[in-house]
């Protein structure tokens, strides 16, 4: 709303962030929020949070184990379903420092008083949120699926950084958490920079002339530890209809340690017994716990959510802006040849209103315009008609915000199908007056008023059950509580609040009406060659009009 105005302030050569107070006042004041998912209250929550990628397996298994218990002990919550791990595709790269829970809620009339779903998520971060564990962002669990198809984070959001080494993406990532930690838009508490050089590793390197004294190659060498640590499957065993390998490998005692793997003992082909450690030198050493690419580049991603009372795309912009300025002002320094990108569910919302803004909204608009001029044939009077449209507009945006109701397609498809209503009272009301005008072919301006008056009485009660009856249908589904009423509540918001508004067009039209007739009246009386000082219309009025 206040872009505008710091467009105009530019273009003056002033600054209005500088002023005083001014930033505080927009951010307090930024409108309604905007989301690209619809709001749909799925019933449960998706939690997701990540481990550190050292991480055991075994000790995931017990932090998702502890988690589970203490989940399952807030009252709203009525089952817990943990995973770790994935199958065996590679469609699904979920490493084992990842935790996905299915939190299904009861239903809302065993809550207790006064807790909404946001602060069930809130004490589920606060009871889970184990040392070493991060915040997870708030998801549902289509909302989730879908987010982690579209862009492959496990955020509503994320900054995605290109680059070409991983020691270059881990120190780019941890500069952009930073300085997102301290951006207003977002909340800090779920900032997630991928630890990219993070996971432990114990590096074999073959010593080739050792090794050719027993007579081994590398690729012996290399058998023998994959053998040992990985497995190596001898047979399969047969139970029933089920098959189930055979592995073998070193025990664990003796592969827990790298000195203990030194240890080893080897029969070389030669027939001698050797450890390992002189085989092979034998070093712990850190690596990435996966490895993403995107447009052929590394890629590490930063996810972050929204702070509480701001939209997805407002945050989203607000961030790619500021990143982009910290940029340029040396404030965000990055490794050369590193580019952030901003990536997430909310690029549907641009590709949506971007078609709204330039294909949808308009055709709409000028069908609407085109069809009342057809019925009317003339011009002022399919503007007067038109303007239920705009005030309309104004009242569905008024019943979003005092319903605090994202702005997201269905809201936009409800928006839709109240311009097509909106006229409805104005082309009842404008037909009478036409026919009227028509009728009774008034000469003077009282003439003109009375003629009005009278028409606007006895079309005002038609009108009034008009948009009664549209109101009454609307109020089961804004009352509505099962589940996908809120896409329903959604689309039927602005509906409501635009036809309550449009309850003003009864005024309106009529006296709009009026007055082109009078001006009309008083151009007529004017002599041909007398300037006429008052505003000519746009109006083609018909034969007897």
């Amino acid at each position: 709303m206040l872009r505008p105005l710091e467009w105009l302030a530019q273009k003056a050569g002033a600054d209005l962030n500088s002023l005083p107070g001014y930033v505080e006042f927009k951010h307090l004041h930024d409108g309604l929020k905007t989301d690209d998912w619809i709001a749909l209250d799925e019933g449960s929550w998706f939690y997701m949070p990540m481990l550190y990628p050292a991480a055991s397996f075994s000790e995931a298994m017990r932090v998702l184990q502890i988690q589970d218990t203490l989940i399952k002990q807030i009252p709203e919550v009525e089952n817990v379903l943990g995973k770790i791990g994935r199958v065996e595709s590679a469609l699904d790269p979920a490493p084992a420092a990842m935790i996905e829970t299915y939190i299904m809620l009861k239903p809302r009339s065993q809550w207790r008083p006064g807790i909404t779903a946001q602060d069930i998520w809130n004490e589920i971060n606060r009871v889970a949120t184990l040392p070493g564990i991060t915040k997870a962002s708030p998801l549902q669990p289509i909302e989730g699926r879908v987010v982690m198809l579209q862009s492959g984070i496990r955020a509503s959001m994320a900054v995605r950084i290109y680059g070409d080494d991983l020691e270059g993406l881990t120190q780019a990532a941890e500069a952009v958490s930073e300085f997102l930690q301290n951006h207003p838009f977002v909340d800090p508490a779920v900032v997630k920079p991928d630890i990219v050089v993070g996971k432990p590793y114990i590096e074999f390197e073959v010593d080739r002339e050792e090794a050719a004294r027993y007579n081994m190659t590398t690729a012996m060498v290399n058998e023998l530890v994959e053998a040992g640590l990985g497995g190596l499957n001898v047979t399969v065993t047969v139970e029933g209809r089920e098959r189930y390998p055979i592995q073998v490998r070193f025990q664990r005692r003796f592969r827990q340690t790298p000195e203990g793997l030194g240890r080893l003992p080897v029969v070389t082909p030669t027939g001698d017994v050797v450890p390992l450690s002189r085989l092979t030198r034998i070093r712990s050493t850190w690596g990435p716990g996966a490895i993403q690419s995107e447009d052929a580049r590394l890629v590490a991603h930063v996810s972050f959510s929204p702070r509480e009372g701001k939209g997805d795309l407002e945050t989203a912009m607000a961030v790619q802006s500021a990143i982009e300025q910290a940029i340029r002002d040396g404030k965000l320094k990055l490794p050369q040849g590193f580019v952030p990108e901003l990536v997430g569910s909310f690029q549907n919302q641009v590709e949506t209103n971007r078609r709204l803004v330039f294909i949808i909204l308009p055709s709409v608009l000028l069908i609407n315009l085109l069809l009342i001029y057809l019925q009317f044939r003339r011009l002022s009077t399919s503007l007067i008609v038109f303007s239920g449209i705009p005030i309309a507009f104004s009242g569905g945006m008024i019943a979003l915000a005092l319903g605090q109701v994202e702005m997201n397609t269905a809201v936009w498809v409800g928006f839709i199908a109240l311009f097509g209503i909106a006229v409805d009272d104005g082309v009842v009301m404008a037909t009478y007056l036409s026919q009227l005008f028509e009728r009774k072919k008034p000469r003077t301006v009282e003439q003109i008023r009375q003629t009005t008056v009278e028409a606007g009485s006895k079309r005002i009660r038609p009108c009034l059950m008009t948009t009664m009856t549209t109101l009454i249908a609307l109020v089961p589904v804004l009352v509505s509580t099962g589940r996908g009423a809120d896409v329903a509540r959604a689309m039927a918001l602005p509906v409501f609040g635009g036809m309550v508004i449009e309850l003003v067009t009864l005024f309106i039209a009529p006296v709009t009406y009026c007055w082109v007739e009078e001006f009309l009246l008083q151009l007529a009386r004017r002599p041909a060659s007398e300037p006429s000082s008052l505003p000519v219309p746009q109006a083609a009025p018909t034969p007897g009009g």
